[in-house]
């Protein structure tokens, strides 16, 4: 009987890790081995298939074998390596804290744009749910290479949120503290902390009957409580839509939405008056940006 030869080198590991994963339902397998071996190794995809010879490290396999073991459980790659990557940037991320999403970048962009349209080189946003972080630092940044200033205040319930936003924070924008993230609950807040031109969210915008749908990954990991109001999934946007409409607010309003929310936000919007408002589609063709003109 020939015995089975064990795994050495980076290539080998990936190719049994890789089916390893298949095994366990996990998507996109190979892709994943891959992106787990290239942080335990601190290379690129690139480097790893230059280096597809290399043999691994005792200490190299046991943390591949332990990344690999957390994966099979689905729970994320962001969590694992602590990192996530949104509009070019590297947040760190960890339990507790929602992952970016590729389709927020399209919320980042329409809100850039819309700023270096009207060629202001001064503006003030205020963003309702902080997260990593992501969406604030990540407009600063794009806006400094325009010379054009922001001021953001960012607010979010969560105490550990706000932390890894100050440490992202730091981190990309390097001393920049053109950002202020605050502990606040916005079914809390009477008016706005000030006055701005701009107002922006990816609110937790998916309902209690779909949460439930959720892929392991989102539902077993992620927190609940930045996915879903609880309720219909429109808890939030009526709240941001009183608030504009209780403080006077003028300016523009930009939102994530979810799937199939198209109808019900015009109902909503046109209850509250605001007729002046147009949809943005995502990468897949649907509906997932809201910009509303007060």
């Amino acid at each position: 009987m020939i015995k089975e030869k064990k795994p050495e080198t980076a290539l080998e590991y990936i190719k049994v890790s890789a089916e390893y994963l298949c095994k366990n339902n996990i998507k996109d397998a190979r892709l994943n081995a891959e992106l787990l071996l290239c942080d335990v190794l601190k290379c690129g995809r690139m480097d790893l298939y230059l280096n597809f010879d290399k043999p691994l490290t005792k200490d190299e396999v046991n943390l591949f074998r332990t990344f690999l073991k957390r994966r099979q459980s689905h729970e994320p790659i962001q969590y694992i390596t602590g990192k996530a990557y949104f509009f070019g940037y590297e947040f760190k991320v960890k339990r507790g804290i929602l992952i970016p999403r590729p389709e927020t970048e399209i919320l980042v962009e329409k809100v850039i744009q819309d700023i270096l349209q009207t060629g202001r080189k001064d503006v003030s946003i205020f963003e309702i749910g902080s997260g990593s972080g992501c969406i604030s630092i990540s407009i600063i940044a794009e806006l400094i290479k325009e010379n054009v200033h922001a001021d953001i205040v960012s607010i979010d319930i969560s105490d550990e949120a706000l932390n890894l936003c100050e440490e992202n924070s730091k981190r990309i924008l390097q001393g920049n503290n053109s950002v202020r993230f605050m502990k606040t609950d916005i079914f809390r807040l009477e008016n706005l902390p000030g006055k701005f031109d701009y107002i922006v969210s990816n609110p937790p915008y998916i309902s209690s009957s779909d949460y439930l749908k959720l892929e392991p990954e989102v539902r077993q990991y992620e927190p609940e409580e930045a996915l879903t109001d609880g309720n219909d999934g429109l808890s939030f946007f009526r709240r941001i839509f009183g608030i504009v409409s209780k403080d006077k607010f003028k300016g523009k309003v930009f939102c994530e939405i979810g799937f199939m929310q198209k109808d019900s936000i015009c109902n909503l919007l046109n209850e509250t008056g605001f007729l002046d408002y147009i949809f943005y589609k995502d990468y897949a063709g649907i509906d997932r940006i809201l910009e509303v003109r007060i």
